[in-house]
């Protein structure tokens, strides 16, 4: 029994958990947030910050805790042009990590990934 728990601790001690102190500054922007289009070859969720210029903006990935919060922004916030897309003001935290943001026909660009911390209509 003593060699298991030892075990359990053991494991426990090397787990690597996001916390706050691993996250860049809060950020708050105005942004678009788009949601799951990979039926239609687009990409899975993901956020565009709103800088006026769509090609120089930058792509956002949020973290798994933080995608059901983009996904009831979806559910709540009106439809624009796209019914894909969302126009947010979003307060979020970067983790400091590149993912891979997978999208139709194989492509998985590589981008930032951001801790949501709340999403309202713009």
């Amino acid at each position: 029994m003593k060699p298991l728990l030892c075990l359990l601790v053991a494991l426990l001690l090397n787990c690597k958990t996001q916390s706050a102190n691993n996250l860049g500054p809060e950020r708050t922007e105005p942004a678009f947030i788009y949601a799951n289009s990979l039926a239609t070859d687009g990409c899975e969720e993901f956020v565009r910050l709103d800088h006026g210029n769509p090609s120089a903006d930058a792509r956002y990935k949020p973290t798994a805790n933080s995608l059901p919060i983009l996904q009831k922004a979806m559910a709540s916030t009106p439809a624009g042009v796209s019914p894909y897309e969302r126009s947010v003001t979003i307060r979020f935290a970067e983790t400091g990590k590149q993912v891979p943001l997978q999208c139709g026909w194989g492509s998985r660009p590589e981008v930032g990934e951001i801790e949501i911390i709340a999403i309202r209509d713009r």
